[in-house]
């Protein structure tokens, strides 16, 4: 690798910025086409990088040779109830030059760790592209791990399931509120299972209860539900997306679905995903987007079936906080 000087990064730098993110996607587009879409522009992504300064704190390193960027990092301060005081990396918030080796995304991170550490955020999580696999190699080699996957499906690659369960799918109207609500512990109890071990604070349940049932009121959303002797087996939910960097022009997301535990392995996910992709379908959709928890066996285990390939991955790395004060920079620790 060659020598780079390595600096702070600001707003100032977004024109650098946007031409090394383009040069990214369009090789992410390679093994991902639906990404070459109508966010893959020097305004969007100029506007994008922009507001993310603008509205947000962000800290971030670039990577100059010649004094001309080869690289960056930033990530944003987030502050919130689950994840505490943390940096959050977005998709746009990382790219090298074509020509720069892995390595230099760990020695950005080496750099920018360090600011972020001062501001007290000691979980880093980030979105890494998978369209080229640099990205992924040089955070895995940064101990960070994947939490999250997100994935899309072409609906003309979708290939209908047989064998599946004789229950009911129809779609739900604003009278299944109260049966929404009861299937709002689904996803709650998969993720609160092992080996996910995600814990169930009294209130996040009492918040996602009360969104489920609020869920009916929304018109943009498609919900449709699996049930049999007028009992509710499991639901999905469609909702309408804007394209991004991320995103298709032409899709909709399946933003949250589930059947009861005792519906495993009956057929019913297998009849909600036939029926959900075929009325998709008719409405004109030609991509779905999802995600889903890689350590929720269910789940990363059914969506891959269906179709669903990784486009993204959250990863994590959580740092030790005792690193404050257990340092060689800490004068009682050179006394001993």
């Amino acid at each position: 690798m060659k020598i780079c000087e390595f600096r702070p990064i600001d707003i100032g730098d977004v024109p650098a910025m946007v031409d090394l993110l383009i040069c990214r996607q369009n090789l992410e587009s390679k093994m991902l086409p639906f990404l070459k879409n109508s966010c893959l522009n020097t305004k969007h992504i100029t506007d994008l990088l922009e507001k993310l300064f603008i509205n947000s704190k962000v800290i971030g390193i670039g990577a100059f040779a010649n004094d001309e960027l080869v690289g960056y990092i930033i990530g944003k301060i987030k502050i919130d109830n689950g994840r505490g005081r943390h940096i959050w990396v977005p998709y746009e918030g990382i790219a090298i030059r074509k020509d720069q080796p892995s390595e230099l995304i760990r020695n950005l991170y080496a750099k920018v760790s360090i600011l972020w550490l001062e501001q007290g955020c000691f979980s880093h999580y980030t979105l890494i592209p998978l369209g080229n696999q640099v990205y992924y190699e040089a955070f895995l080699q940064l101990s960070f791990f994947i939490q999250q996957v997100h994935g899309i499906m072409n609906i003309e690659d979708y290939k209908p399931f047989e064998n599946v369960s004789d229950a009911d799918i129809r779609l739900a109207n604003k009278m299944d509120s109260e049966a929404m609500g009861r299937m709002s512990s689904i996803i709650y109890s998969h993720q609160n299972s092992a080996p996910v071990f995600e814990p169930v604070l009294p209130e996040v349940v009492v918040k996602i209860k009360e969104g489920y049932k609020r869920i009916v009121e929304d018109d943009e959303a498609m919900i449709i539900i699996a049930e049999k002797d007028m009992k509710e087996l499991g639901f999905q939910v469609y909702e309408p997306i804007t394209s991004d960097l991320m995103a298709p022009d032409d899709g909709v997301e399946l933003s949250i679905a589930g059947i009861y535990p005792s519906q495993m392995r009956s057929g019913v996910g297998k009849k909600l995903m036939n029926e959900g992709s075929r009325i998709v379908k008719e409405k004109g959709y030609n991509n779905i987007i999802t995600d889903w928890r890689i350590t929720n066996l269910a789940s990363s285990t059914f969506w891959p079936k269906c179709g669903f390939r990784p486009i993204a991955y959250r990863m994590v790395r959580c740092i030790d906080s005792n690193f404050v004060w257990a340092n060689f920079n800490n004068p009682s620790i050179k006394k001993l």
